[in-house]
């Protein structure tokens, strides 16, 4: 079964876990501005008051300016302190009121309760508490605001006393309501709370828009993939087909050419006989009887590999499997004019294997790299056989400045049936069969084009380890 790496359809408990958190962020934001006003809010409070205070002590000093001129008047009222009309004396401080939002009030010495300028007396708790506290600003509830002929606002109130000439002290409270600061607070908050609401609006609208955006996106590249992994599976179950079809001809024409192989075999042999006194002739026909020989072990080795059977575990050395591949095509090599130039390690190593079916793939690497030499008329053209040893591998590597090969090409070599070669001068099974006996050697066959021109083919095999030498 194919695994995808992206779905086409996200779960939608994540798309929700992703809301709920930028919802959780956005409250955040908001909470955070919000409070954000809260304090500036008390900070403004804070200053209110304090200007408060500092019209307290203007007035107290104000009144205390006019008490030393009345008590200088009137000298014999300095030794009777209480016959100070100080309620009097501050009915000129009227005008300094504002209806509805500041009221001025007089604390006369020995008294409890408050002297407004027009005359009337008011009883505040919690104004004679910060008298006697010593305090020169406080807030004031509600209630208390609604008794002093204020708002039924939140205020903050100023303190400041002064001495009599006779040493008594009188206070000056400065009360003002904070309904229009705490209007434009709320408004603030209002206006903040809503530019966050907008810029989340904002946020989750473009956030939508990108996963919705992002849901097509992904559901494309899924139709793709799903596409490209059914193209995939054919061609997987069609080269399938194509080597099983491989095999089923191979064992045919393999049982089909076993007959006629064993009567070539029984013809040299009796002829053999025959010749025995000329040389030349023996030599002819121990040759046919080599190659019928070689031709019988390819054969049941080809049959091993389509049955899935071991391949033959012979220990071999790179150079046997070499100059027996390269004497089975060096004439072909000086029928083409095309040099073959050899390379071989000084390093030892062995491998194991089936020599006959491992110079078979070495044979169709070189036969067509021979071929690719032989297309190319432009210039002069070799074929280098290099092995090396490294990273605990052997590799045979065929090397031509030939035509070349395409990367697409290079891609679909090892495919059964195909070829680059024209019809009627390859059946595109000889490197399709080489790969099959690397991959039975645990082994990897690699064909690539070459930058400088040609084609650069690999054969790497496993060396053999030491500790089995004499296995």
């Amino acid at each position: 079964m194919t695994k995808f790496p992206l779905s086409p359809s996200r779960p939608w408990h994540r798309t929700g876990v992703l809301i709920v958190l930028m919802i959780v962020a956005i409250s955040t934001v908001a909470l955070l501005t919000y409070q954000d006003v809260k304090w500036r809010y008390a900070e403004s409070l804070s200053e209110y008051a304090r200007a408060q205070e500092t019209l307290a002590r203007s007035l107290a000093s104000e009144l205390s300016a006019r008490i030393a001129l009345w008590s200088a008047q009137r000298p014999e009222s300095v030794a009777r302190p209480q016959t100070l009309p100080i309620a009097q004396l501050a009915q000129g401080l009227a005008q300094i009121e504002q209806p509805g939002s500041l009221a001025i009030y007089v604390l006369a010495p020995g008294e409890t309760v408050f002297h407004a300028p027009d005359g009337q007396t008011f009883a505040s708790e919690t104004l004679l508490q910060a008298v006697h506290g010593g305090q020169t600003t406080l807030r004031m509830s509600r209630e208390e605001a609604g008794r002093l002929r204020l708002p039924r606002r939140a205020a903050v109130v100023g303190l400041a006393s002064q001495k009599t000439p006779g040493q008594q002290i009188f206070w000056v409270a400065a009360v003002a309501t904070v309904y229009r600061a705490r209007d434009r607070e709320n408004a603030a908050s209002w206006r903040m709370v809503l530019a966050v609401l907008v810029a989340a609006g904002a946020m989750l609208l473009l956030g939508g828009a990108a996963l919705w955006g992002q849901k097509r996106e992904l559901r494309a590249q899924h139709s793709l993939l799903v596409e490209d992994a059914r193209r995939r599976r054919d061609t997987e179950l069609e080269r399938a087909s194509r080597a099983a079809t491989m095999g089923t001809l191979a064992m045919g024409i393999t049982h089909e050419l076993s007959t006629p192989l064993g009567i070539i075999t029984a013809r040299a042999e009796q002829l053999q006989s025959k010749v025995a006194g000329d040389d030349r002739n023996l030599r002819i026909v121990r040759v046919i009887l080599e190659q019928a020989e070689r031709m019988s072990q390819i054969i049941c080795g080809l049959l091993g590999l389509v049955r899935g059977q071991n391949v033959a575990a012979q220990v071999l050395t790179p150079h046997a499997v070499v100059h027996g591949a390269v004497s089975l095509v060096e004439h072909r090599f000086s029928e083409a004019g095309v040099p073959l130039l050899l390379d071989e390690p000084t390093t030892p190593a062995l491998l194991r294997g089936d020599q006959r079916l491992l110079e078979h793939a070495l044979v169709n690497l070189l036969l067509n790299a021979c071929d690719a030499c032989t297309a190319k008329s432009t210039s002069p053209s070799c074929v280098e056989l290099v092995v090396r040893i490294a990273e605990g591998k052997v590799i045979f590597q065929v090397i031509d400045s030939g035509a070349g090969i395409s990367p697409e090409a290079a891609a679909r070599a090892m495919e059964p049936f195909f070829t680059t070669k024209p019809a009627g001068q390859g059946t595109g099974l000889g490197l399709a069969i080489a790969h099959e006996i690397v991959k039975s050697h645990r082994g990897t066959l690699a064909i690539a084009p070459r930058a400088e021109g040609g084609t650069c083919a690999d054969i790497a095999l496993p060396v053999l380890p030491e500790e089995e030498h004499a296995k």
